[in-house]
């Protein structure tokens, strides 16, 4: 049984937040977490402070399934379907052994040993400490309550890569940096500000070993923008929804998009970050949702992001699953929910379209870009805007060569290469530009040729060339630089 349930599909951080996931409904503070690399005798440990549990509650935690995922929880209960201790642990190695101290029933210990049962043909929880364990499995003396989880014969952990010491050695230790991301992220809400309710520490127990929080939203981020917080209600109880669009990559410095991107990157987290009981279960897609065919992650949406938050009551009606990595929204919420997804895409898309980011509508009716996008029986083509001042200019003083340099523009419009762009972008392979304030040289001398022109040859005064140049692109976006202009261009 427990051969088949190891193929549910765990993977090791989202096996070890289940883990931690029992902490948080012991009652826990603190919780350390420790990836000890022995070649094939590494071992992982989970150790927490909450209530632990008697003898009689340990027993019954190591049977598979002790627990109805149909009863309802307690909102500080994150359990699911009573297989998270069981099934996570054991889908990374074969050996789990489990010690813990409570108040009221001393210290107990208990172990399942995959090896043994296969040995002997018989289910057999073992009473004790496996002998490999025995310096693992060990609560320190100064709790007067709580439980260790080590789990060793990492078998899914360590791979095929064990034969070999070094590859071993770097897939461990890439794993456990994995593993300390994800829980930065799947708890992040218990374990930010300044009087956490939680404490993780990862290798150690010290200031330096504890996991930040890594929040998906840039909430302290002057320039993101938020909804209003939506609540309603329905079977399965009170849902809340808020929508979030990050900064463009223009607004942010290199170590602020680096962070932003999180662990499954930009593209992966666009949509939806579902909790339950401010646990995250998804971090990114949109669950099904969208007008006729579903919405996917394509990279044009990749600023919006939603916050969904459930209860830990009316798991059946999300279809929340076993690993509580991802949940559904029930027929009758589909429709509100993609209401308000769609505003936060479509924002969303406003900025990432325009680098300067989202501009009042006013500004955006009087911007004039180098292109414009231009829809027709054939589908969408973008063509050079001949109004633009700086090709208006070129065009006006052409004479002759007009010709030449419209013949120019038009093989430069048909030969657009819109797919290789789209590709360039939604892979991720953009990296962050330096910020909006900056200018370089070539723009600078750019700006001060065309100003030059307005105050020179159109006659414009220095006031009206100024605010002109505050709706031409790419100009718009450095207003600091445009202000700066002198009345008498140089």
């Amino acid at each position: 049984m427990f051969d088949s349930l190891r193929g549910i599909g765990y993977s090791t951080p989202t096996a070890i937040a289940d883990l931690i996931d029992n902490s948080i409904t012991a009652g826990a503070r603190r919780v350390r977490v420790d990836f000890i690399w022995r070649g094939d005798r590494s071992v992982i440990r989970v150790l927490d402070d909450g209530r632990g549990m008697p003898e009689t509650r340990l027993i019954e935690a190591m049977r598979p399934a002790s627990h109805d995922p149909s009863v309802a929880r307690h909102s500080d209960d994150l359990g699911r379907f009573g297989l998270g201790l069981k099934t996570a642990s054991l889908s990374q190695g074969r050996l789990l052994s489990v010690v813990t101290r409570s108040v009221e029933g001393g210290i107990s210990a208990r172990f399942w040993d995959l090896d043994h049962v296969l040995t002997i043909d018989k289910w057999h929880l073992l009473h004790g400490i496996p002998t490999e364990l025995t310096d693992d499995a060990v609560l320190p003396t100064g709790f007067a309550s709580g439980t260790i989880v080590v789990i060793g014969r990492l078998d899914r952990v360590l791979g095929v890569e064990i034969a070999d010491e070094t590859l071993g050695r770097q897939r461990f230790h890439a794993i456990a940096r994995n593993v300390e991301r994800h829980l930065g992220m799947t708890f992040h809400r218990y374990i930010e500000g300044s009087k956490p309710e939680l404490t993780i520490t990862f290798n150690g127990d010290d200031n330096a070993s504890v996991i930040l929080p890594w929040d998906p939203f840039m909430q302290t981020h002057p320039a993101t923008t938020k909804t209003p917080v939506e609540r309603f209600n329905h079977s399965g109880g009170s849902i809340e929804v808020q929508g979030f669009v990050l900064p463009h990559r223009d607004r942010l410095t290199s170590d602020q998009f680096e962070n932003a991107e999180g662990p499954s990157g930009w593209l992966g987290h666009e949509g939806f970050f579902v909790y339950r009981g401010r646990r995250l279960l998804a971090s990114g897609g949109w669950m099904g949702l969208g007008p006729g065919r579903p919405w996917v992650q394509n990279g044009m949406h990749r600023l919006a992001r939603l916050r969904l938050d459930l209860p830990t009551s009316g798991d059946h009606l999300w279809k929340v699953d076993i690993r509580k990595s991802s949940a559904t929204p029930p027929a009758a919420l589909r429709n509100r929910l993609q209401g308000l997804a769609e505003k936060v895409r479509r924002d969303a898309r406003e900025i990432f379209a325009h680098r300067s980011g989202r501009p009042t509508r006013q500004a955006q009716e009087r911007m004039v870009r180098a292109w414009t996008a231009v829809h027709d029986a054939r589908g969408i083509s973008y063509k050079v805007d001949r109004t633009h001042p700086s090709v208006r200019r070129v065009l006006d003083a052409a004479g002759d060569q007009r010709r030449v340099i419209e013949d120019m523009l038009s093989v430069i419009e048909s030969t657009v290469p819109v797919q290789r762009i789209w590709m360039d972008h939604t892979e991720g392979a953009d990296l962050p530009a330096p910020p909006a304030a900056d200018m370089s040289l070539e723009e600078r001398t750019r700006l001060a040729s065309l100003y030059r022109h307005m105050r020179t040859d159109l006659g414009l005064s220095a006031d009206a060339a100024r605010e002109r140049l505050t709706t031409v692109d790419p100009f718009a976006m450095f207003p600091d630089a445009v202000s700066q202009l002198p009345d008498e261009p140089a």
